[in-house]
């Protein structure tokens, strides 16, 4: 079976995949150990959901924003446009 956290290994520091020799002694600080590795994986992907969330809206907000103020700045260019044509129409009645 492949290793599920080869592509980053820095991610997760989780150094057993088996349980500790002679683990039958102390059955309960095997338990506790086990309980808050559990624990702190647990953590970890509520933070990296988290993140991942938050990377996602910040996307979202910056497309937006930029359609936003891409919009406004046509909108702006056709405005003056049409100034123009405004101005070079009464410059042509006047002086015509």
């Amino acid at each position: 079976m492949p290793d599920p956290i080869a592509h980053a290994p820095d991610m997760l520091i989780i150094k057993r995949s088996t349980l500790p020799r002679l683990w039958w002694l102390s059955p309960w600080s095997t338990a506790r150990t086990l309980a808050t590795t559990v624990a702190a994986l647990k953590d970890y992907a509520d933070r990296a959901d988290a993140a991942l969330k938050s990377s996602q809206m910040e996307t979202l907000a910056a497309k937006q924003s930029r359609a936003h103020w891409i919009a406004k700045a046509e909108r702006a260019h056709s405005v003056a446009m049409h100034n123009e044509r405004v101005i070079i129409e009464l410059e042509k009645k006047l002086h015509g």
